[in-house]
């Protein structure tokens, strides 16, 4: 007698995206390489950074690489190193888009930094969300992007207005904000 046997489906590997580099004004974005970790593990660990994240312990250099091993083969995560071109010519912060949902058109916006103090206060932040969020509508075709903030974190929630992001709730000190490709449309 044979028995027959269900089999289960396993879902095969995706690649990650490979993004070519995006510019806007003094502001270059590139995908984040293994040779970028010490720099932005040193960003995220700086007091005045780490405060605003929502999970805001210390990171080891192990547990950063760790990270990296685990979202390097993800196609939902992508981490990108701001460049500033044209006065300081060297990385000076980062930003992502996760939890990409590619069926639903949405992603989560957020690890904004600007971690190079000799960059801090020129725009960049501004320069790189806008450039990310556009290219994130135009090339991605995602409709929905949300993020989560810090309620006190004053300068981050300014950049986000200023980009179209709209506030629509706020639980727990966190605000939730939102921007469509309808609206950056408008």
């Amino acid at each position: 007698m044979l028995i027959a046997c269900a089999r289960r489906s396993v879902p095969s590997p995706v690649a990650k995206r490979s993004i070519a580099p995006i510019s806007h004004g003094r502001v270059r974005l590139r995908s984040l390489e293994e040779t970028d970790l010490p720099a932005t593990l040193a960003w995220r660990n700086q007091d005045h950074i780490r405060k605003w994240f929502l999970t805001s312990d210390v990171i080891t250099p192990a547990q950063h690489l760790a990270w990296y091993e685990r979202y390097k083969v993800r196609d939902d995560d992508f981490v990108f190193v701001i460049e500033e071109t044209e006065t300081l010519r060297r990385t000076v912060g980062q930003v992502s888009l996760y939890k990409v949902d590619w069926q639903t058109g949405r992603c989560e916006f957020g690890r904004l930094m600007i971690g190079d103090p000799e960059a801090t206060g020129l725009g960049l932040a501004r320069m790189a969300t806008d450039c990310l969020i556009g290219y994130a509508f135009s090339e991605l075709a995602l409709r929905e992007i949300y993020l989560e903030v810090t309620g006190g974190n004053l300068r981050a929630i300014a950049v986000y207005l200023a980009c179209g992001f709209k506030r629509i709730e706020s639980r727990a000190g966190v605000d939730i904000m939102r921007l469509t490709s309808g609206q950056r449309d408008a």
